[in-house]
């Protein structure tokens, strides 16, 4: 039937020799006749008849593009959406802004879509659509974070033409199909030349998550036009259902409506009766239950509503009459459409090509228990560039169905399995967890007081390390906030660390070692619990000139005591700076009693001017462990590195402290030049990745020589993307997130 009807609609127009202006005409009302009775695929026809004749106009473009993109075919509007929007500046409503926007999504155009979204914005600021993309302009990042959570696989019942909207029932998959079982059907639906819809069955094997044996569901329900989406009770005893109504004007289809039908003692359907929330001037369509039976989802256009279509409620009582339908507002509905409800015990799925998507309908999943929603896009396999739809799940097996169009598909919708293998993931942080040792021994710390804050250090949570050291912090909604944790344990240095998670992570896990006091009258140089401190954010290592002795003496020669001063007064300004001493062996000096007993003089030397011993080490090194030019040089401390998040060269807050102590170090030591070097973890490409080390070099570098009024002349740069790995994890090597993320650094090495 499809061919025949393309070949006559040809053959009229063909037939129209010489193209007069009237024949143009005649045409062009014929196509916007068909266009306006959604008779889509035979209006294109006209149009593009047209169009070959040199004639366009924005009323024929516009046409030609939502003839295509109303039919679910976005990447064959794009053109004419591109030429209307080129041709005829003046004429561009905004809504064809955002559909044009859609297109280029459908065609994997995203950095082009984005454009648009923002020419939508600017014009009209107040579309939903538009401020949703503004707020989530990593949607894509966030779609990625989402993808790989479903197996996917399309199902064996499908055909070579619509199948869709399924539906749990008892041991079998309820669905909708345009299959045509009789070789010459009449009944062909003008708006995509197929047959009309009906209610087909197949067997489900839950166990295998498979489709059998596909047979048409019930005589009682099937009419001459649509049936679809079904849903059904608990008990199997009810069904709602999408059927189209037919108008007085010709019987023309023009709309959608739910039904609902029950079994009678014999088992069979009733007559479907309308709901009373139906009307004849929109449409209601896309039934859902919630799991009480005490609440109908469904989709409608009716008026009062935010967008093409809304997902709306309404309350069923006992005796089976409704209440009054409320539509669940414009953080869920948005100008765009808002379909196929389904939902669980505390979720909402739903499918919407208004909030930030692939392309089309992307389905979107909130929780329903929460006092905020999220609406979340569920990611890829799941959703693509096409229209995806009709979500459904077991939530005790963790297996359903969904309906998309993609490419790969067999006909115009198909129908697909899934089995969910990872949960929805929080875009915030959930659960942070980790293990409590002794930074000497690696034995476990039980008994320890971890506490986390948020950035304005009120407590969120607190616990203690339990076997092995074990510490969790979980369930907490408040957790999306932490900012630091912060560890105490009887005998030990107070810890602190400041959070760096993953961008959307919602795990953080981090081993903590704990150093202990090894001399109780050091106690008052411990930090205060209220100061603002950060882990190693002040942890210089910097190979001062070299302190000399009367030739083999012990004996610091006065000179060198000044610069000695000069670093003492540093450590008092800093109370977090640790000092390692290192004494070299001297070529002519065989024991290593001599190298010892300097680096012990020096300590003490530190020790006499009021500097605690817990901040010094001393050690003597023998000359095999040192370049012959570094002998007898005193290590002390170079700014410790700050930290990026991954793909990013942007400035955290807790690196914006560590670059302010390195400026006020620089501001200590006019005289002093540093050199800043850039690194990437080894994720990504080589070349990729030296770049992003050239970003993140320049970052800092900028921010020293601008904020810290520090000249440049003082400071000079180099990257070496992932050359220079801190640890091991390098291509291939499997490594935590808190060891690649000790790669994604900018260094300070001080030079004079």
């Amino acid at each position: 039937m499809k061919k025949i009807v393309y070949t006559s609609l040809i053959i009229f127009i063909t037939s129209l020799s010489g193209w007069s202006g009237l024949a143009q005409q005649r045409i062009l009302n014929i196509a916007n006749k068909m266009f306006d009775q959604h008779k889509y695929v035979s209006a294109q026809e006209a149009y593009l008849k047209v169009i070959e004749r040199k004639y366009r106009n924005a009323e024929t473009l516009k046409n030609l593009g939502d003839s295509y993109y109303l039919n679910g075919q976005p990447e064959n509007a794009e053109q004419w959406y591109k030429e209307f929007i080129e041709s005829y500046p003046d004429q561009i409503e905004p809504e064809y802004l955002f559909r044009y926007a859609q297109c280029l999504k459908s065609l994997k155009n995203y950095s082009a879509s984005d454009i648009y979204m923002d020419r939508l914005l600017m014009v009209k600021n107040d579309d939903q659509r538009a401020n949703l993309f503004n707020k989530k302009r990593d949607y894509l990042k966030r779609i990625t974070y989402q993808s790989g959570r479903y197996d996917i696989e399309n199902a064996t019942i499908n055909s070579n033409f619509t199948d869709f909207g399924a539906a749990f029932y008892k041991d079998y998959i309820v669905f909708s199909s345009s299959r045509d079982t009789l070789l010459f059907n009449k009944r062909i639906h003008k708006w995509t030349e197929e047959s009309f819809l009906e209610l087909y069955q197949a067997k489900y094997d839950s166990e295998t998550n498979t489709l059998s044996d596909p047979q048409k569901f019930s005589k009682e329900l099937s009419t001459k036009f649509h049936e679809s989406t079904p849903v059904f009770t608990n008990d199997g005893n009810t069904i709602y259902f999408t059927r189209n109504y037919d108008s007085d004007d010709k019987r023309e289809v023009i709309g959608l409506k739910i039904y609902r039908s029950t079994k009678d003692p014999e088992g069979n359907w009733t007559l479907p009766e309308d709901l009373p929330f139906n009307d004849n001037t929109y449409s209601t369509s896309h039934p859902s239950i919630s799991p009480d039976g005490k609440t109908l989802y469904f989709s409608s256009d009716m008026p009062g509503g935010f967008g093409m279509s809304d997902l709306y409620s309404v309350t069923i009582y006992d005796d089976g009459s409704f209440g009054t339908p409320i539509n669940l507002g414009n953080e869920i509905n948005t100008e765009g459409k808002e379909t196929f409800p389904f939902t669980t015990y505390d979720e909402l799925y739903f499918a919407s090509d208004g909030h930030p998507g692939l392309g089309g309908l992307d389905i979107f999943v909130t929780k329903t228990t929460t006092s905020t929603l999220e609406i979340i896009n569920v990611g890829s396999p799941i959703n693509t560039p096409k229209d995806d739809f009709a979500f459904i799940i077991n939530t005790e097996t963790e297996k359903g169905y969904f309906s998309s169009n993609r490419d790969e598909g067999k006909g115009g919708d198909d129908i697909y399995s899934f089995h969910q293998i990872i949960p929805l993931k929080s875009f915030f942080l959930t659960t942070t967890l980790g293990a409590i040792t002794d930074n000497s021994t690696y034995e476990a710390i039980n008994d320890a007081t971890i506490t986390i804050y948020d950035k304005e250090n009120n407590i969120i949570q607190e616990e203690t390390s339990v076997e092995n050291g074990n510490y969790y912090f979980s369930s907490n909604e408040e957790l999306k906030n932490a900012y630091s944790i912060k560890v105490t344990k009887n005998g030990y240095k107070p810890y602190e660390h400041i959070i760096e998670k993953e961008e959307f992570a919602e795990v953080y896990e981090k081993p903590i070692t704990l150093e202990k006091i090894y001399d109780n009258s050091l106690e008052l140089e411990r930090i205060n619990d209220n100061s603002i401190g950060y882990e190693n954010a002040f942890n210089f290592e910097l190979i001062a000139d070299p302190i000399h002795f009367d030739n083999t003496s012990i004996n610091i020669v006065p000179k060198s005591k000044n610069k000695l001063d000069e670093l003492i007064a540093l450590m008092k300004r800093y109370p977090r700076v640790h000092t390692d001493i290192k004494s070299y062996l001297d070529d002519d000096i065989d024991s290593m009693e001599i190298p010892q007993n300097r680096a012990d003089v020096i300590k003490q030397y530190f020790i006499d001017n009021r500097i605690p011993e817990y901040r010094l080490s001393a050690k003597g090194v023998p000359k095999n462990d040192v370049k012959k030019e570094e002998k007898l040089r005193l290590m002390m401390v170079v700014p410790t590195p700050i930290h990026f998040n991954l793909n990013s060269e942007e400035i955290r807050p807790e690196g914006e402290t560590g670059l302010l102590k390195v400026i006020e170090l620089m501001n200590i030591y006019p005289t002093m030049k540093m050199e800043i070097h850039g690194h990437a973890d080894s994720r990504s490409s080589y070349w990729y990745n030296k770049l992003l080390s050239v970003r993140r070099m320049r970052a800092t570098l900028k921010y020293i020589t601008e904020k810290g009024r520090i000249n440049w002349r003082r400071i000079r740069g180099r990257a070496y993307g992932e050359r220079r790995l801190f640890n091991d994890c390098g291509d291939g090597v499997p490594c935590t997130e808190d060891q690649h993320q000790k790669n994604r650094r900018s260094e300070f090495i001080i030079v004079k």
